[in-house]
């Protein structure tokens, strides 16, 4: 009896072992598979900011906001923008008109609280902490896809704790494909 149940435990774990090793580097989330961003909806993710080890991106945007759309529709639908995103940096969606309440450190907030605790002149409004939740830049409105991806890089490849932006900017890092869907 003891023999069976110790072979039907070494075969699942074998076959456990098996499926880990067989998904490697072609494993895909669910984010990847929809070839969409993976948000994270501001009641989930506001009361455990900051968390991870990637920088964090925030976007406070409206359903109804047609620069939002816009940007939605020509930056976020790019698979090379999709892609950057999800491996590096952990990605807030923050809809105020739909927040009756959140913990964000440590305080209960109303959607217009975080408004005016984030000084946010418009939608959309787009945040760049590092990993630790410390604000780096903000930027609102449409940005356009190459300074988009500047700033991506800019933050995820740790340029923002080195140089300022402008600084930045001018180097050969800075100088993006926009084309071919490249970084």
């Amino acid at each position: 009896m003891k023999i069976k149940k110790t072979g039907q435990f070494f075969l699942t774990i074998s076959f456990l072992a098996f499926l880990i090793l067989a998904c490697g580097k072609d494993y895909k989330t669910p984010a990847d598979i929809d070839d969409k961003v993976a948000w994270l909806d501001a009641e989930s993710a506001m009361p455990i900011f900051p968390f991870g080890t990637n920088p964090i991106y925030m976007m406070f945007h409206s359903a109804d906001c047609p620069v939002t759309n816009e940007m939605l529709d020509e930056i976020f639908s790019r698979p090379e923008i999709i892609r950057y995103l999800n491996d590096n940096f952990t990605c807030i969606s923050v809809m105020p008109d739909s927040i009756d309440s959140v913990r964000f450190v440590g305080e209960m907030a109303t959607g217009k609280k975080l408004l005016e605790v984030f000084k946010v002149e418009g939608y959309p409004s787009h945040y760049f902490f590092n990993a630790q939740g410390y604000l780096k830049t903000a930027h609102t409105g449409f940005i356009e896809l190459r300074v988009f991806k500047q700033l991506l890089k800019y933050v995820a490849e740790g340029y923002m704790e080195k140089y300022d932006l402008p600084t930045f900017l001018q180097m050969p890092e800075a100088q993006l494909d926009t084309i071919w869907g490249e970084f």
